[in-house]
């Protein structure tokens, strides 16, 4: 049996509390390989403005010193909006029949989750690993967990940054030291995003 990971976002950019919540999940479920997909169409949020290719190359800095991390643009090859279930589906037509699929989120797409489509379909076809992204909503994402059933909530240090707040800091030119890796803050340099 292999048990792999499916860690999604927009990653515009890659910070921090990615990284912190999804190594902790990786080590804490004992994940074989986690696939960390950036999403090209995402059904919730307006497509990101930093160019696909940009925010692949971000987490394969960001990752690159973990082997269990496979950056992938799986959701940019299948086309179409990137829902969810249907990345599942067609992960699983490719996988041994004996993988078990973990979905990585954050506490913030946890209390979004029943508005995700066929969020029911997702909790059947996988377990859904969950952690806080503010020190404050741990319990009440046990809460929340519960009520929806087959979510594990991670019990993991909290590492509070976001990318909004890295794109304004970047914006106004304060350092983002703590809240990128310094390859990716070279990166973004280098490449002028975000300004």
């Amino acid at each position: 049996m292999i048990k792999v990971g499916i860690f999604g976002g927009s990653f515009n950019p890659v910070h921090c509390g990615h990284i912190n919540m999804a190594k902790g999940a990786a080590d804490l479920r004992k994940l074989d390989k986690v696939l960390v997909m950036p999403t090209a169409n995402s059904p919730h949020r307006e497509t990101a403005a930093t160019p696909f290719e940009d925010r692949m190359e971000m987490c394969r800095l960001a990752f690159a010193d973990d082997k269990r991390f496979e950056i992938s643009d799986f959701e940019k090859k299948l086309g179409g909006k990137n829902y969810t279930i249907l990345t599942l589906r067609a992960l699983k037509e490719i996988y041994p029949k004996d993988t078990m699929f973990y979905l990585l989120i954050g506490g913030d797409m946890l209390f979004y989750f029943k508005k995700w489509y066929r969020y029911e379909s997702i909790l059947k076809e996988c377990t859904v690993v969950a952690a806080a992204r503010e020190n404050s909503e741990y319990i009440d994402l046990m809460e929340f967990a519960n009520e929806l059933g087959r979510v594990k909530v991670l019990n993991l240090p909290v590492v509070e940054a976001s990318s909004t707040e890295v794109r304004e800091r970047l914006s106004r030119g304060e350092s983002t030291e703590g809240l990128i890796p310094q390859a990716v803050a070279e990166y973004i340099k280098e490449k002028g995003l975000y300004l």
